[in-house]
């Protein structure tokens, strides 16, 4: 079993927090999959355009560092708030300010071989999972996009100190909705202010014994 989350496809939750309509692909991405990220559009296609301010792009779910010989690497699909700034993968789009965020209904964290623990927000709307993006082209030169989410410590979180048997020893930054404007505007050096545990009241987890389905 492996980590996955179901997409959110709202377009009322899209217009409200971004300006911009979402984009509608697979309900369920596992890692390696194609999944949908928002992020600041890349100043390379503007072609003299007008740029808006954010935009709906797809990538993999496992980013790809700038130095990857073939594009496989798929044990990037999270990295670890406290150290992804030095850390070889990720250090390139955290300097570059390579923000995203990925919205999300539920994420589903493996626990043992056939357990998960399902993370939800309490009022049953969609959530924003913070993230850095990347750019990388092929030997072909075709350039693939990709993203990762950023964790955080969760061995002494309250909200996972609650679950029965094993426990997840990470989980995601989910952004507050009023952080979202401010998390793609902070200039780099405030990354990781943002990085912090969302109020224990506004999430739910449960443990599931069986792997889950859209």
């Amino acid at each position: 079993m492996s980590m996955r989350y179901l997409a959110a496809h709202d377009r009322t939750h899209f217009r409200r927090l971004f300006g911009i309509e979402p984009v509608k692909m697979a309900t369920e991405v596992g890692v390696g999959d194609q999944g949908v990220f928002v992020r600041r559009p890349r100043t390379d296609r503007s072609r003299g355009g007008v740029l808006p301010s954010l935009e709906a792009a797809t990538g993999r779910w496992g980013l790809i560092p700038l130095f990857s010989p073939d594009g496989r690497d798929l044990a990037t699909h999270v990295a670890a708030g406290e150290t992804a700034a030095a850390e070889r993968n990720f250090l390139q789009p955290w300097k570059r300010g390579h923000r995203c965020v990925i919205v999300v209904r539920a994420l589903f964290e493996p626990v043992g071989h056939r357990a998960s623990v399902r993370i939800s927000r309490a009022d049953g709307q969609p959530f924003c999972i913070a993230g850095l993006w990347n750019g990388w082209r092929s030997s072909e030169g075709a350039c693939v996009e990709s993203f990762a989410m950023l964790t955080i410590d969760a061995r002494t979180d309250a909200l996972m100190q609650q679950l029965p048997g094993e426990r997840p020893q990470r989980r995601p930054v989910v952004l507050p909705d009023g952080w979202v404007d401010e998390w793609f505007r902070a200039p780099v050096e405030e990354t990781a202010a943002f990085l912090r545990p969302y109020p224990l009241h506004a999430l739910v987890a449960e443990t599931l014994a069986a792997a889950p389905a859209a």
